[in-house]
């Protein structure tokens, strides 16, 4: 997994959840590990867009479904993010 990716997560993470959140595995799970409702997930997204350069969710799309999981999200933002972009994370 994209290390700069996976620690712009970890922090949006721990600010979304007001704890401090280290050691994301690539199976973990958004809604089960840390417990993250639809309105809690919509923010912790819109907060990785303030963070990683270049990333925007769809409105239409956004949502737990398609990136559930830590390695689905990073994935899905390394496929949206040019790399030069995604390195200056």
């Amino acid at each position: 997994m994209n290390s700069k990716i996976t620690s712009a997560i970890a922090e949006v993470l721990s600010e979304v959840l007001e704890t401090r959140v280290d050691d994301l595995r690539p199976d973990m799970r958004f809604d089960r590990e840390f417990d993250l409702d639809s309105y809690m997930f919509v923010q912790f997204l819109l907060g990785l867009e303030d963070k990683v350069p270049g990333l925007r969710f769809d409105p239409e799309s956004i949502g737990q479904a398609g990136f559930n999981t830590v390695e689905q999200l990073v994935l899905h933002i390394t496929a949206s993010v040019p790399s030069t972009e995604a390195a200056d994370v």
